[in-house]
């Protein structure tokens, strides 16, 4: 049977979650890793490479390895990111058409979804590896702070990578849903999350099952790739200084210093000083080797990277400011992306919110595990719903009863799936199994409380075609006297399965506890009291927001504002307009985001066009634009001709994105095209 996992899409790195037996775990590779570097190489054999086999290639083939893209993807190819980002990387960036931006790899370009593809389909693959079952469904985690364009490309990245994506989950509100509220009946809390290429910081409110994002702030092109080039330009300059070899005006030479100073910056990490050698950057003469050695210190690099780390904390000031909160008013703030292991980065953050952060689960894994707890969530929701309407005695316009396993049932009650990394976490004692309950099957019209010497209940179910009562029974199994099961007459009873325990908590492999010495038998204490079960615990509600404003573009290139930044999402908005000229037979809506009263100091996201409207002076005519926003945080706009009814829903027309059928249909081939190489 085909699963759902949650995968977390990083600049860096990927990592892939899946819920198993209700506990939640990151999942490795043959190797043992983790993570799984978003790189892809194009192998001159015609194999392509992702992950830790194209990670070596940046070293001998730098043109054909690509890496990074995520800082890029969703952008056109005029924006200033691209454009900064040409003079920086090995490999080729060139305009494609609709102004995207593509990448080439030895003469044949791709889009960027395209090779964020590629590393979705090694996750995919690392998973059905591990669970020995097809993965077709996936949550896949963006910043919270991508616009539209951006989540628009990464869920067509999904679709090429063969996934059905369930739900485009922002990072922070992931990985507020791994840690999960800490007992408090309402607290609040700040995800501050530094990755290799992005910046968020998401404000939430915790309150029961309810996560109720209050705002969020970000850069897209802020993270510990930032820092890698401040490193590799100071080694620049010693290579200047010493050999007289410019490396910045050579992109191999400039792209080797970046692997060198990302390799630096995790050494001084855990240690005072590094230092970095190499013999394969500067041009010798006859060939000859040229060695060159650069030292550096943990202040030293702190002071490099001191004015980055301090521009997270204007974008934290952004979000307190839009909830209308300050630092001192939240209960806690957790860190998560590989950047904040920086020592200076936990200080910086605990001067700056006046209390130290928690680092309770792997900051690299943190949001795969909430992706994969919300794709459980909702993929279960969704085969329940499609195996209950199958069943015979269920009529499809009626009821809808669901049929499920005492251990089911048990899962299904968890709150919070606990979760599962590769950070030591001390180990907790085991919860107790819950009291069967079906009550939280909204269907049934009753509840359904087992208690001693119960045999069967009948529940009347709505039936066209007789009124005789609908029975669920509940019978002991010869093999288990003590534990009944539900059976509905006509109907085969499911297996009895061993008892499961209800929650895991995580520990590792090493710290499993020893087995405990047999004990003589003790006669059976004296059965207690039946106690009324506890009530039904609800999923997790998320509540996120959009992180801009959206507008339209009005007359004289002013932006008129239709939803608010921090907007809670799923959300519509409707306003009208007024035909601009005389005898107008049509209208081009189109649409921005961002924080500006003018339409060019914002992201251009795509257009509308209304035709037929009947010619008549301006002003005349009036036309309703509706924007709405979905879960995943994604736009759709509609524009109608309020006189005449007539209306256009047409697809927004993307600026820099290739999602049109011919163009998917391209991407799937060149997917096709390209088998990655086997996992090894």
């Amino acid at each position: 049977m085909a699963v759902a996992v949650g995968i977390d899409l990083g600049t860096t790195n990927t990592v892939v979650g899946f819920v198993r037996d209700g506990v939640a775990a990151t999942i490795a590779d043959p190797g043992g890793f983790r993570l799984i570097p978003s790189v892809v190489s194009f192998h001159p054999s015609g194999q392509t490479l992702v992950g830790r086999p194209a990670l070596d290639r940046r070293l001998v083939d730098a043109a054909s390895t690509i890496y990074s893209v995520k800082r890029l993807i969703g952008r056109p190819w005029g924006s200033p990111e691209v454009q900064a980002a040409r003079g920086k990387l090995p490999f080729e960036l060139r305009e494609g058409q609709g102004a995207a931006t593509q990448v080439v790899v030895r003469g044949e370009p791709y889009s960027l979804p395209e090779i964020s593809a590629f590393v979705l389909r090694q996750a995919k693959a690392v998973a059905e590896a591990s669970i020995g079952q097809p993965v077709e469904r996936a949550v896949i985690t963006v910043p919270a702070n991508f616009n539209d364009l951006q989540r628009a490309a990464t869920k067509i990245a999904g679709k090429l990578a063969g996934l059905d994506v369930l739900r485009i989950l922002n990072e922070p509100t992931a990985a507020a849903l791994a840690y999960g509220p800490q007992g408090k009946e309402q607290e609040r809390i700040a995800v501050f999350d530094l990755g290799g290429g992005t910046f968020d910081i998401t404000v939430l409110d915790l309150a029961g099952n309810v996560f109720e994002v209050l705002a969020t702030a970000g850069d897209t092109a802020l993270g510990g790739d930032d820092i890698d080039v401040v490193l590799a330009e100071r080694m620049a300059d010693d290579l200047l200084k010493k050999h007289r070899f410019d490396a910045r005006a050579q992109p191999m030479a400039f792209g080797r210093l970046r692997i060198l100073a990302e390799a630096m910056k995790r050494e001084l990490s855990s240690v005072d000083q590094h230092t970095v050698s190499a013999d394969d950057i500067v041009p010798g003469d006859r060939g000859k080797a040229v060695p060159w050695t650069f030292r550096m210190t943990r202040p030293e690099l702190e002071w490099a990277s001191l004015g980055i780390v301090e521009r997270t904390f204007k974008v934290c000031q952004q979000a307190l400011d839009a909830a209308s909160l300050k630092a001192s008013d939240l209960d806690r703030v957790i860190l998560v992306g590989g950047a904040t292991r920086m020592p200076m980065v936990g200080r910086k953050v605990e001067q700056f919110f006046g209390s130290p952060p928690v680092v309770r689960i792997n900051p690299d894994e943190v949001v795969a595990l909430g992706a994969c707890i919300q794709a459980a969530l909702l993929d279960r929701t969704k085969q329940k719903t499609a195996e209950a309407m199958q069943h015979p005695r269920i009529h499809e316009r009626s009821v809808v009863a669901e049929m499920l396993t005492e251990e089911e049932l048990e899962v299904s009650e968890a709150p919070v799936l606990p979760v599962v990394s590769s950070a030591k976490m001390p180990a907790a004692p085991m919860a107790p199994a819950p009291v069967i309950n079906v009550a939280e099957a909204p269907s049934l019209p009753g509840q359904f409380l087992p208690s001693a010497g119960t045999k069967e209940l009948v529940f009347d179910v709505p039936s066209e075609s007789s009124s005789a009562p609908f029975e669920i029974q509940l019978q002991a199994s010869p093999a288990e006297p003590s534990r009944p099961k539900l059976t509905v007459p006509g109907v085969p009873p499911p297996p009895i399965r061993p008892r499961q325990p209800t929650m895991q908590y995580p520990y590792e492999a090493s710290e499993a506890p020893a087995p405990v010495a047999a004990k003589a038998e003790r006669p059976a204490p004296a059965p207690a009291p039946a106690a009324p079960p506890p009530p039904p615990r609800p999923a997790p509600l998320l509540i996120d927001v959009t992180p801009h404003s959206l507008g339209v573009e009005t007359v004289g290139g002013f932006c008129d504002r239709l939803i608010d930044a921090n907007t809670p999402v799923p959300c519509d908005r409707t306003r009208s307009f007024a035909t601009a000229t005389d005898n107008q037979t049509s209208v081009q809506v189109r649409i921005s985001q961002g924080e500006s009263k003018r339409f060019d100091e914002n992201t251009c996201l795509g257009e509308l066009e209304l035709a037929g409207i009947a010619p008549g002076p301006r002003g005349a005519t009036q036309i309703a634009v509706t924007f709405e926003i979905d879960a995943d945080g994604i736009l759709n706009v509609k524009a109608k001709n309020v006189t005449t009814g007539q209306e256009t829903v047409a697809r927004i027309q993307l600026v820099g994105a290739q999602d049109g059928p011919a163009a998917m249909a391209a991407m799937a081939a060149r997917q096709a095209a390209h088998p990655l190489a086997p996992l090894g």
